[in-house]
């Protein structure tokens, strides 16, 4: 029927399995003139079935190893769950039934809306939450899809709604099963053909999704100041700047390391210039679902008094990185616990299931994984001062300060 299968046998936990099913759609099924369409599935699980209720639900897996945490993610709707050999069987079936029979119960929608109702009571409390909930509309041009709404228009989402928009991706979507752990292949197989693989036909393969609108970086390179409603002493400066999408393993591994280098810099810096034990964050993000868009950002979490000194620090920071390459001491300062990373990843399921997870339909990564060690060995200082160069054009930056309601900017 078009199902697909991904299986990992180890022997990292014995009797414990980590069970995933991505069903095609996600977040992709938001658009500009429906931007909230899937914004109810983080409440799907609490809907319960048709012939049982999550209490019902409850009751009936009392004593069993089995969940069901189900989410939205950029491309996928995704279900989740750790269970036993013991236990498979029923995982299945549980998620197989929120697949074929979701419930969409009243208790589930009250609980989004109160849950709603409690975010934007909270959502300028602090200068996190406060750019959290700007940024996306700031770098889209407030392109809806990506922009926090009013509350009252969440506050019009009901179950009614969420079951038109997922009804052809429950019943026709690709479906991709990932198995990893204390697994029995050959029982595996058996179980998933008698769930998932006695649904009907599915379609073959994920959607790209290319007919879609691009996601867009703002041409706005103007400062933009934001407020929360906390400590008057606390502010943050963020810094985003355009990049790439990931299609490129290396240019994405380029990136990753200047920004671990960038942090080095940036932390050393602040610490010597303001004698003040402040952690900047540095981070690339680059898209693997949104053809070209990529963002790299820096963040400091600051007193208001040193917003000056931090924002000069930055640039100087990055016109260093921008002028001359680093030192071979500072790359690997900053490679190397990168390398660490990729050496423990797969001492857990948790690890191997990012690799299984699509392993059919995103096989590249796979490859990517194996060559990544090699790669970023190979990576040098020059090659950072490119990267730099390249995206970290002082210009193209958009500043965004969160500064608290009724102080003046620094």
């Amino acid at each position: 029927n078009g199902v697909m299968l991904d299986i990992k046998q180890t022997d990292l936990e014995k009797d414990r399995m980590l069970v995933q099913v991505s069903v095609d759609g996600g977040d992709r099924l938001r658009t500009r003139d429906n931007p909230l369409a899937t914004d109810m599935v983080q409440m799907f699980r609490e809907g319960g079935l048709g012939q049982h209720s999550l209490d019902d639900l409850q009751t009936i897996l009392a004593g069993r190893t089995v969940e069901a945490d189900i989410s939205s993610t950029p491309e996928t709707f995704v279900a989740q769950a750790a269970t036993t050999p013991r236990d498979l069987e029923l995982q299945l079936q549980l998620f197989a039934a929120y697949i074929t029979d979701p419930g969409y119960r009243p208790e589930g929608q009250v609980q989004y809306w109160n849950r709603i109702n409690n975010y934007f009571k909270q959502l300028h409390a602090t200068p996190a939450s406060t750019l959290s909930a700007e940024l996306g509309g700031i770098l889209s041009d407030n392109d809806p899809r990506f922009t926090l709404q009013s509350q009252q228009a969440y506050q019009k989402l009901t179950f009614a709604r969420l079951k038109q928009v997922l009804a052809d991706r429950l019943a026709h979507g690709a479906i991709e099963v990932a198995i990893v752990g204390d697994v029995d292949e050959e029982k595996a197989i058996a179980l998933v053909a008698e769930t998932f693989g006695a649904l009907p036909a599915r379609e073959s393969g994920f959607h790209s999704w290319a007919e879609e609108p691009a996601r867009g970086f703002t041409a706005d390179r103007s400062r933009r100041i934001l407020r929360h409603t906390g400590p008057k002493d606390q502010a943050l400066l963020r810094m985003v700047w355009p990049t790439r999408d990931d299609s490129d393993p290396v240019a994405t591994l380029e990136l990753e390391l200047l920004a671990r280098v960038l942090r080095i810099e940036l932390t050393d810096e602040l610490r010597e210039r303001l004698g003040k034990a402040y952690s900047p964050g540095a981070g690339s993000s680059p898209s693997r679902y949104w053809p070209g868009y990529g963002t790299f950002g820096l963040s400091a979490s600051i007193a208001v008094s040193d917003v000056p000194a931090t924002r000069a620090a930055i640039a100087e920071t990055i016109a260093g990185l921008r002028q001359q390459p680093v030192s071979d001491d500072l790359l690997q300062r900053a490679r190397q616990p990168l390398l660490e990373t990729y050496d423990n990843a797969l001492k857990s399921n948790r690890g191997w299931m990012k690799l299984v997870d699509r392993a059919q339909t995103e096989a590249d990564r796979i490859g990517r994984f194996l060559k990544a060690k090699e790669r970023l060995q190979q990576l040098t200082a020059q090659d950072l001062q490119a990267m730099a160069q390249r995206y970290l054009d002082p210009k193209a930056a958009v500043e965004v300060l969160v500064l608290p309601e009724g102080v003046d900017e620094p």
